[in-house]
């Protein structure tokens, strides 16, 4: 599954987003064949190379062939989007977008979403911006976005509708629910189309996900900022497995005075009580005692049981506690009705690159420990007949 992780270390805008496609490899004529589906007589693109600060990449100028573009409204914008040759999906993504535009500056400004026209829907950039996203997201597959968190200057901008503050109404509108962080600079650094389409896309804002690295591309802003290159990057890759993360407790002290049976008893309340796994380790104390190390994996729900069943059933004197992560392949128990009973199968993938994932499967000790003691065989031969009967079954 490809992802694409957005670092907006400078902001975001919509032709910096098309533009870091467009560097990890996003076809111009692609472009603009796509663009030709829509009847858009004036539009005349413009692609450049370019660099900002030791950094290069692409960044796009959209201009007119007309000296006066035709007035669109929203609802024109969406017929033009709707009646054009684009791909279903390439449609659908694009008109969320347009649509999440205009019900936001509708809002803002008390107008109907039908009727919403104003320069940031209605000029020949944020077309080709939304339409462009959509087509890259369709072109290299992309399953899953995710995003750092935003800088937002502070300062006026020119509009339509007069001077507004940054960051500008719709863009604070569009970015609900997502990470931000204000900077000192009097620039607009997160335009509302660049929000709009990146709210859309991305669920997430963060860290840059796991992933196998397939490619980075960078898409150029108009303006220059005096402390950092104005660029987005855009970081392509496929998705590692779905490792299950979870907070779990770690509980664990030192015994050197215990009876070694007891350990047994105290196993089988622990496990009882929701034990996640139990190790004894042995080792050596202080006056080199002999001792084990006796740790307790929790859910954090259950520690204070298994603290207590310690506490009780130990000759301990005190308990450590720590918080850890713990990451673990996703995994599936299925029952299968073998000729020799019913036996549990634990399924899980192994990492690895798409063509080298492997699919493994263990059998539960305790149901192969049961059906090996009913048929009188050594564990190791029914082991050997339950997969030779797993393989002709798939």
């Amino acid at each position: 599954m490809n992802i694409a992780y957005f670092d907006c270390f400078s902001g975001i805008s919509g032709d910096m987003i098309l533009g870091a496609f467009l560097d990890l490899g996003l076809p111009h004529n692609l472009l603009r064949s796509s663009l030709r589906r829509m009847p858009l007589p004036e539009l005349r693109l413009i692609i450049k190379r370019g660099e900002q600060q030791g950094i290069t990449g692409f960044s796009l100028q959209v201009q007119s062939r007309n000296k006066i573009s035709p007035f669109r409204t929203y609802r024109t914008i969406k017929d033009l989007i709707d009646k054009s040759t684009l791909a279903p999906g390439i449609k659908e993504d694009s008109l969320a977008i347009l649509k999440r535009l205009g019900q936001v500056e509708g809002k803002i400004h008390g107008i109907e979403l039908e009727k919403v026209h104003f320069h940031e829907i209605g000029a020949l950039d944020t077309i080709v911006d939304i339409v462009g996203a959509a087509l890259a997201k369709d072109y290299f597959q992309i399953e899953a976005f995710t995003s750092s968190p935003l800088p937002l200057g502070r300062g006026w901008i020119r509009s339509g509708h007069g001077p507004l503050p940054l960051p500008a109404p719709a863009t604070l509108a569009l970015l609900n629910k997502a990470a931000v962080y204000p900077v000192d600079l009097d620039k607009e650094l997160v335009t509302p189309t660049g929000a709009a389409i990146l709210t859309h896309f991305a669920k997430s804002f963060g860290l840059p996900p796991t992933m196998t690295l397939k490619g980075v591309g960078y898409g150029l802003g108009q303006m220059e900022i005096p402390d950092r290159p104005n660029a987005l990057r855009i970081w392509l890759g496929e998705k590692s497995l779905n490792l299950k993360t979870e907070k779990v407790i770690v509980l664990e002290t030192n015994i050197d005075d215990m009876n070694p049976q007891w350990y047994e008893h105290l196993m089988e309340h622990l496990f009882e009580a929701g034990a996640l796994d139990c190790l004894i380790i042995p080792c050596q104390m202080k006056k080199n005692r002999p001792a084990v190390l006796l740790q307790v994996l929790s859910k954090p729900e259950t520690q204070g049981f298994l603290r207590d069943i310690l506490l009780r059933e130990t000759t301990t004197l005190g308990i450590r506690s720590s918080e850890v992560d713990r990451q673990s392949l996703p995994r599936i128990v299925k029952t299968f009705k073998t000729p020799w009973g019913p036996v549990r199968i634990k399924e899980t993938i192994r990492p690895g690159s798409a063509l080298d994932q492997r699919e493994e499967f263990s059998i539960e000790y305790d149901d192969l420990k049961k059906l090996a003691s009913l048929q009188q065989k050594s564990l190791k031969e029914m082991e050997g007949k339950i997969r030779d009967w797993l393989k002709q079954k798939d």
